[in-house]
Order: structure tokens, then sequence, then C-alpha cells
């Protein structure tokens, strides 16, 4: 009798279970993600999941954005990009979420603008007083990881962002944070954005390393900018860029502050190592060292300038009122740029990108109007503790190293020690005899004085406490002018 019992419940159980599964067939075969919702590691979000399809032709916009939404929602994790391009729109980054995209892939900007909304920052700054697009942003996040060997195609060389205009929120950022803390971008090839490649701006405590930067698709194609951010370190990135290559800026109220940037090769039309010329919040604890600086590799000229060597080797500048300080620059190498060297305070004074002062007065070329909202101008006119050393430049000129400050407002302790400039091209005699325009109220940088100099070495105006050790400057072939002029020095 009781194996009879037994027999029955086993039957019973059995019919039960089956009941079930045909229960939960029914059920996933209503999800219509169950389907492609295979059981996957605990934490990990592949985006196929969610109906992402890497084939260079699906928008995954929707796809790839509800991956990150629930990865996040869940506490975090890894959503991940595997084999093939992934055609996307805007992404909006959420805490604890770790993109990887894995060196099989691509992550591909969508050539429409309307797939990336104009979005006011939390933070208002010089710039950020109108909304801006970007591919990948993020605001007031934390704890994000970029990553995984791929590469991310913002797709800035397409005709929909060819405006034409300087500065065009239109154009979208290719990674744009605002006001996140712990972030980690590295491991990753940055390909061609519409506007700057990547813009950290008041965040704090960022890790930038291993990325290799190739921005020659349109105006304004900066490599980094680390704007008005704290505790950060820029490492092991290889940087090709048409305008700055590696720029420190203070667009906010807040400063730049304890920033570490080494062991970086870079080339550019613009500027390859730069603080400035957004300077509202200052500069304060920043080390740059082990930077080579290269002719670019770049076969197409996307600067409004038109130098394939490059402006400026160096280029320090704080104009709309921060104060710099606390700035070392050492082991650098460099070749072709025009000035090796540029360390200038002035008096912009601009709380709104729309006046750059480098246009008219109105400074009409901006794509961005005044709305009213302006960053808030400290206006203390302080540049001051800059060492620069162990510098070594070849076939550069014809501007000379260049250490200004302004009537009333010298530079203060500018050391420049164990520094080798072979210029590469010299001046004329206009260059000699023409009048400096020392004016500085303008966009600072090497081209502002009117004339490339009456000197091939090194210039300074307005210093205080200047020091110069082991400093050579061999002329070019055919130089006619004298090699130092030191203007306005006080002890």
């Amino acid at each position: 009798m009781k194996r009879i019992n037994l027999l029955f419940t086993l039957i019973v159980f059995a019919n039960c279970v089956g009941a079930a599964t045909c229960l939960v067939r029914s059920a996933a075969s209503r999800d219509p993600l169950s389907k492609v919702r295979p059981a996957t590691s605990p934490g990990i979000y592949k985006v196929e999941l969610f109906g992402a399809r890497a084939d260079a032709i699906t928008n995954n916009t929707i796809a790839i954005q509800a991956a990150i939404d629930e990865c996040s929602l869940n506490g975090g994790g890894k959503v991940e990009l595997t084999e093939g391009v992934y055609l996307s729109g805007c992404l909006i980054l959420k805490n604890n979420v770790t993109l990887d995209i894995s060196s099989g892939s691509a992550l591909k900007a969508i050539a429409d603008t309307s797939a990336y909304r104009l979005i006011q920052s939390s933070v208002i700054s010089r710039m950020d007083v109108v909304p801006w697009r970007a591919f990948i942003r993020a605001d007031s996040q934390h704890d994000i990881n970029l990553c995984g060997g791929g590469t991310i195609d913002a797709s800035g060389d397409a005709p929909c962002f060819r405006d034409g205009i300087e500065n065009s929120p239109n154009r979208p950022y290719g990674l744009f944070f605002v006001n996140c803390k712990d972030i980690s971008v590295e491991n990753l090839k940055l390909r061609s954005s519409a506007f700057w490649m990547q813009r950290y701006f008041s965040c704090s405590n960022v890790r930038i390393t291993r990325l290799d930067v190739f921005n020659h698709a349109n105006k304004n194609n900066d490599g980094i900018d680390i704007d008005s951010s704290n505790d950060v370190i820029v490492s092991d990135c290889n940087i090709d860029s048409s305008d700055d290559a590696i720029c420190i800026k203070s667009e906010g109220e807040r400063s730049s502050k304890n920033i570490v940037v080494t062991n970086c090769i870079v080339a550019t039309h613009a500027s390859a190592i730069k603080l400035g010329t957004g300077s509202v919040g200052g500069f304060e604890n920043i080390c740059i060292s082990n930077i080579v600086i290269h002719h670019s590799t770049s076969k197409v000229m996307m600067h409004p300038m038109g130098v394939w060597g490059g402006l400026s080797g160096i280029d320090i500048a704080t104009t709309d009122g921060g104060v710099l300080r606390q700035v070392q620059i050492l082991n650098v190498c460099m070749e072709d740029v025009q000035n090796p060297i540029h360390v200038r305070l002035g008096n912009r004074l601009s709380g709104n990108v729309a006046r750059q002062g480098y246009g008219e007065i109105e400074d009409k070329s901006q794509g961005v109007t005044e709305n009213g909202r302006s960053a808030k101008i400290a206006g203390d006119l302080r540049l001051e503790d800059v060492t620069i050393s162990n510098i070594m430049a070849q076939h550069v000129g014809p501007y000379p190293v260049i250490i200004a400050g302004h009537e009333g407002h010298p530079v203060k302790r500018i050391t420049l020690r164990d520094i080798t400039i072979q210029c590469g091209t010299p001046g004329t005699k206009e260059d000699e005899c023409a009048a400096i325009n020392w004016k500085a109220d303008i966009y600072p940088g090497r081209g502002m004085y009117n004339t490339c100099l009456p000197v091939y070495g090194l210039i300074t105006n307005f210093t205080e406490g200047l020091v110069v050790e082991n400093f050579h400057a061999i002329p070019a072939k055919g130089e006619v002018r004298q090699p130092e002029m030191h203007l306005n020095m006080s002890k």
C-alpha cells in the first residue's frame, strides 16, 4: 500500500512540474525580449539581450540605453558590446555602470543631429550658459567606467555636423561628463568627434589612461579637455588632434586643481599642452611630465590657422580672472611647433563663450550667443610659481619662448631651467623692427602680438622674480634677430 501511495505522489508531482513548465513557457512566449535573453553572469548586461544588433545599420539607442538603465537600477555592473559596429544616438551613463566596448566592437554615432538632444548642464560655466549636445554623457553621476579596448567613433565628419561655426552647440561632444565623481576612461580608441572629443567638467577623481585619440573631423577638435575638475590623472595616452591636444581649462567658477598628466605622446595643429584659455576658476597644483610632441600624421587640415606643425608646444594662459599657481612642466621633447613655450597673464575677463576675444567686438564668428547668463568673474589677476624644466625643442619658430604679464600685473616667480631651443624657421627684418602689441584683453596665444617678435630665443615682459637657468637658443639659418629681450623686469 505504501508503494502505491509513493508512486501516486511521484506521478502527481511530475504532472505539477510539467504544468508549471508549460506556464513558464507560455509567459516567456509573451515576453518580446525573452527569446534573446539567455542566462548570463550576474552583473553582466549584454546589449543584444535588450534588442541591439551590431550590424552597422540598426539604431541601437533605445536598446543600449535600456541596458544601462537596468544595470544601474540593479545596483551596477557591466554593459557589454561584444562584436561588430553598434550604431547609436545620445547615451546617458548612470551610477555604477561600466560600459565595456570590446576590442572587436565599435560604438558609432548616428549621423543625424536630432539623435543628440540639447541638454543644459547642471553647473553653469563660461561655456555652459547654453545647452550642448553629446554622444555619450553623464551629469551628477558616480562610479562610471568606459573601457574594453574597442572604438568610440563619433562620426564628426558627417555632413550633418559640418555647420562651419566655431563653438557650435549643434555639434556634439564625443564624451561629456558634468559634475561626476569616480570616473575612469581607459583602453579605448576615440575617433572623429564633431566637437571636443572628451570634456570632464566640474568632476572629481577622474582617471584617463591608455587612450588612442585621433580627432581630425571638424572644427574645435580637441583631444582631451579637463575643465574645472579636481584630482585627475591622465597617463599613457596617444593623442593626435586638429585643435588643442591636452587642454586643462577652468570655464567654471571652480578651479582645476590637483592634476597629473604624464607619459603621453601628442600631436596637434594647435597647442599640444595647454592651460586655458577658459580660465574663470583658475589652476592650482598641476604637474605635467614625460611628454613627446611630434608632427601630426593627419592628411587633412580642419584648424582655421592652417599650421601643420602646430601653434605652441606648451601654452599657459589665465585671462578670465582665475589665479594660476603651482604648476610644473618637465621632461618634454617637441618638434615643428611655431612657438615652443607661451606663458601669459591677460585680462579678457570673459564669463560667456559668446565673448571669446578673437573676433570682432561682439565676436560675431561665434555660434553661441549671449542669453543673459554668465560665469561669475573673480578678477584675481595672478599667474605665479610656474616651473618649466628639461625641455628639448627642435625645428621650431619663428616665435620665441614668450613670458609676459601686463601693466600692473606681472607674472611672478616663473622658472625656466635646462631648456634647449633649436630654431628651424628664422624671423625677418620686419619682425625685428615691428611694434609689439602687448594688449592683454584679447584671446591669448602666440599670435596676439601682431609680429613674430624681435627675438628668436626668449622674450619677457612684466615679470617679477623670473629665473632663467641653462637656457640655450640656437638660431635658424638666416636669422637676423637677437637671442633674448627682457622688458619691465623686477626682482
